[in-house]
């Protein structure tokens, strides 16, 4: 509790603040995967990656050839997304709260995910996107970690920005992510030479009005039961 309140306080405003979001989101979690395990069982994908638990990283060389992947592909998305943000694979921390080993499986696979996210939805790293970025985890995982920040975070931006939060960014993160299939199954090491529209129509997203590519709902091809 009091991890998760000192975290709380001092990412309080700054979602992009990957550190004390992280431990929040440590201290938070317990007892909340149950959406996230009941996916990943119910998908013959989740329990593949259940079984083989893989980690993301990259040595120099598979870093570089995600660079040379054609444009349009999810490998080259993933690239130029992640270097044009100046940030890297590396700097998610990992999971040190949680009891639970397959708990703590999954938050890390969620966390390590979270850049992929980002690239899959066109949204980059500024706290307005990241907020958006948040509600859509929120309501793809149930997890309490994206409802804190994504409440927080609005109280200290600009009026500008909090308006277009509330009327663009926060009715599209809960629609796009009730909608979409669940993110925690995609074994997304397996998808770097797809068309990224390609996995957005399977996966059933579509991206803010403003952005390019698949921009409405009803150009997905996922199923929505």
């Amino acid at each position: 509790t009091f991890i998760a309140v000192g975290s709380a306080l001092m990412g309080f405003g700054d979602p992009t603040d990957g550190a004390h979001i992280a431990a929040l989101g440590d201290a938070t979690s317990n007892g909340c995967f149950g959406r996230m395990r009941s996916q990943m069982l119910s998908d013959p994908t989740g329990v593949r990656i259940l079984k083989e638990r893989p980690q993301i990283g990259f040595n120099e060389h598979e870093w570089a050839q995600l660079g040379s992947l054609p444009e349009g592909s999810f490998g080259r998305a993933y690239f130029e997304q992640m270097r044009r943000n100046g940030i890297t694979w590396s700097s998610r921390p990992p999971v040190r709260f949680v009891d639970n080993e397959e708990d703590a499986y999954m938050l890390l696979r969620y966390r390590q995910c979270h850049d992929f996210y980002h690239t899959v939805l066109d949204l980059d790293i500024s706290v307005l996107e990241e907020l958006a970025i948040k509600v859509f985890e929120w309501r793809q995982t149930g997890l309490p970690v994206g409802l804190i920040a994504s409440a927080a975070g609005p109280l200290r931006m600009p009026s500008d920005e909090r308006a277009r939060f509330f009327a663009d960014y926060l009715p599209w993160a809960l629609q796009c992510g009730a909608q979409a299939k669940p993110i925690i199954s995609i074994y997304w090491e397996e998808m770097w030479e797809r068309s990224i529209d390609d996995i957005r129509k399977e996966m059933g997203v579509w991206l803010m009005p403003s952005r390019n590519s698949v921009t409405r709902a009803e150009n997905s091809t996922a199923r929505i039961d």
